[in-house]
């Protein structure tokens, strides 16, 4: 079942923030890309044929924000959002190192609590931290098997949400738990990053989980 239609604000300019419009653009959702700056979110949302300008502009009718954005600017980001209570808010960021190889936060902490607390009467989802932008922007085929998306988050009817954007897209959505299961997401998007760049298997890599059946643990 598809998703009812709606708003989804973008935030962010760079690769995943243009492979997600481009892809939910393709949908019946309606985009719009979000920057810092008007001029800057303008620019960029016409290149992707979509509606665009400063972030800030479109929260009131956004009905599911997206943060793709790096970690580094995830608390100046929320700050510049303004109002977003009671948003479902999908955090796609990695709290990586500038090159990209290590974590900087783990093991009792995630960026997407970090997120949960920064925007406390926001619903906040993980998602689409684990997958390359390449995969998204270019519609991957992978056979049979649908690329996966995994989901954390506390609040069921958020991640509902969420799962059901994911399968507008053609991919299977993965509920892994509660938003603290995000310290479990963001070391696996390094380890994708490790085989995509240091085992030089590029960057059309994506994880994916089955059962003992072969079927994929779609969260319908």
């Amino acid at each position: 079942m598809s998703a009812s239609a709606l708003t989804l604000l973008i935030v962010g300019t760079g690769n995943v923030a243009r492979a997600l419009a481009s892809r939910f653009a393709k949908t019946s959702h309606q985009v719009v890309l979000g920057s810092r700056d008007d001029e800057t979110g303008q620019h960029v949302a016409k290149e992707l044929g979509v509606r665009g300008g400063a972030a800030t502009s479109f929260v009131a009718e956004a009905d599911v924000i997206f943060l793709a954005v790096p970690f580094v600017n995830l608390s100046e980001t929320l700050d510049g959002l303004g109002n977003i209570d009671g948003k479902t808010i999908v955090d796609c960021t990695n709290p990586l190192t500038s090159d990209y190889m290590q974590l900087t936060v783990g093991h009792s902490d995630s960026a997407g609590e970090i997120c949960q607390r920064l925007a406390p009467r926001s619903k906040v989802v993980k998602a689409f931290n684990a997958i390359f932008a390449e995969v998204v922007s270019a519609d991957m085929s992978f056979g049979a098997i649908a690329p996966q998306v995994f989901l954390a988050g506390n609040d069921a009817a958020s991640k509902d949400r969420v799962a059901a954007l994911v399968r507008d897209l053609g991919y299977d959505a993965v509920d892994t738990g509660g938003i603290e299961c995000a310290r479990y997401l963001e070391p696996l998007a390094e380890l994708i990053i490790q085989l995509a760049y240091v085992q030089g298997l590029g960057t059309v890599v994506t994880p994916v989980i089955l059962t003992a059946s072969g079927a994929s643990p779609d969260n319908h």
